[in-house]
């Protein structure tokens, strides 16, 4: 059986993540979505007006409840070993009931060469963000990086639901879920219906914005901030949105750590076209019990 971690996913909603302490001295608690995209609460989709479209105000508002992010060890500032000895422990936890039911011998050899696959998997996600294009431009994130100015990403899959991890100058500052809506969404059908229930937790409606891109706002969105986060829910319009998490200091200084051009590069890195190919960070293998 596995050393256990602390999911940053799980089938607690929101009122039970933001109990957690919320230092980012020491963690970044994610309010509403973990991996697998749980909302706060489950929230009629007929609420009042001012909750579906909040008005838009000069600054994002602040919340009511604190903003929290899960596993409890992230934290601004971290580098990408860091992150992935995090998920180590995430992984772990996700194979533990998998252990549980494997006896010793072959089956359990081939559970762990699929935990260590797992593992470099996450490592091998490293996109760099240098001189030429990486694709990611043509992508929902588009407009969450920009290029020759030392910024990477690390992705994850798990429970049919991607995190994204963005850095500049491998010092991690943003966060985002991707989440999907529609019948069987607990966020709702549409994206205004997953404003309402963000509204809702955070106890104030948030600050509607137009898709603007002279101002690197590629997609409507609505955000809210407190002194650690500034969330932002961002309207994909193809069924999903994206939930960001990020360091506002951070934001507050883009303008001097994104010096260079921020004009799409033109060709697009052959090494990128095939990531798993990267030789990546060697992942620890599994522990026996």
């Amino acid at each position: 059986m596995r050393t256990s971690g602390r999911l940053s996913l799980g089938a607690r909603t929101i009122g039970a993540i933001v109990a957690l302490s919320v230092g980012l001295a020491s963690t970044v608690a994610l309010p509403t979505a973990s991996a697998q995209g749980k909302p706060p609460a489950k929230t009629p989709t007929t609420k009042k007006k001012e909750d579906k479209k909040p008005a838009a105000t000069a600054e994002a508002p602040t919340v009511a409840t604190p903003v929290t992010i899960a596993p409890k060890d992230l934290a601004w500032g971290i580098d990408k070993k860091k992150l992935a000895t995090i998920y180590d422990k995430v992984i772990d936890e996700d194979y533990k009931p998998k252990y549980q039911k494997t006896q010793p011998g072959p089956a359990l050899d081939r559970l762990d060469a699929e935990v260590a696959e797992k593992k470099a998997e996450f490592r091998r996600s490293e996109i760099q963000f240098g001189s030429v294009a990486t694709g990611m431009d043509q992508t929902n994130l588009k407009g969450e990086f920009t290029y020759g100015n030392k910024e990477h990403l690390l992705s994850i899959d798990r429970g049919g639901k991607t995190r994204y991890f963005f850095f500049i100058g491998d010092k991690m500052w943003k966060v985002v879920d991707a989440i999907k809506l529609g019948e069987k969404s607990q966020w709702g059908k549409t994206f205004d219906d997953a404003v309402a229930i963000l509204n809702k937790h955070y106890g104030v409606a948030g600050r509607a914005r137009p898709a603007d891109d002279a101002a690197g706002r590629p997609f409507a969105e609505v955000d809210w901030k407190d002194t650690k986060f500034q969330v932002r829910a961002v309207n994909w319009d193809d069924g999903t949105f994206g939930l960001v998490f990020q360091d506002p200091v951070t934001v507050a200084n883009l303008p001097t750590l994104r010096k260079a051009a921020t004009a799409t590069a033109k060709e697009i890195d052959a090494k990128v076209k095939d990531a798993a190919a990267k030789k990546p960070e060697q992942a620890p293998p599994p522990k026996k019990k």
